[in-house]
């Protein structure tokens, strides 16, 4: 399933690996926009992994095998806030005919960037794509309606989550360090 028709990078151009030991001589050359982002995947991501906080996926060249962009996943869960106006499965949450819990199983996408060279290129996308596709297999063996993010509180990346489909609850990113945000998968 492709969720967003921008993905400009052909199969026969990228993989994507899992984030291992060996890839650290190529952290040097990965430099996101965001400073926290670039610091998670050089200091911090393979230890969540080791503690099983979460899984990061690299996507790579495989003409340069440089990392493009990377995503980090993990379970969580889609906490709703009133269940008057929230819609699953096309049908407001208070018209079903029992009571469900305010909090839906999800993948959660906890990191995500793209070198800033790499940038408008679809890397983002690439792996978004490749969440929903994870969480539309694992939902064959449990409970995942949703693929879930937690976005800066930045115009541009609230911005382009909302492009990817993704709705919020947050009415204003102000004040907020990150925004929930939510992509019910069909």
């Amino acid at each position: 399933m492709v969720l967003i028709s921008q993905v400009r990078y052909r199969p026969d151009d990228v993989f994507i690996s899992i984030l291992k030991d060996e890839h650290q001589p190529i952290f040097a050359s990965f430099h996101s926009r965001d400073d926290d982002l670039n610091d998670f995947l050089k200091k911090d991501a393979l230890e969540y992994q080791k503690l099983h906080l979460g899984v990061t996926y690299l996507l790579l060249s495989r003409k340069t095998k440089l990392i493009l962009s990377y995503i980090t996943l993990s379970m969580g869960s889609l906490k709703v806030p009133d269940q008057t106006d929230f819609v699953l499965r096309g049908r407001r949450l208070a018209d079903y005919p029992k009571d469900f819990p305010m909090q839906f199983p999800a993948l959660l996408v906890g990191r995500l960037a793209t070198d800033q060279e790499e940038e408008g290129r679809g890397g983002a996308h690439f792996l978004v794509d490749f969440a929903l596709n994870m969480a539309l297999e694992a939902r064959q063996k449990m409970g995942c309606g949703f693929l879930l993010a937690h976005a800066v509180a930045d115009e541009h990346v609230v911005g382009w989550y909302k492009r990817a489909g993704f709705k919020t609850f947050a009415g204003s990113i102000t004040g907020h360090e990150t925004v929930p945000m939510y992509l019910e998968m069909a």
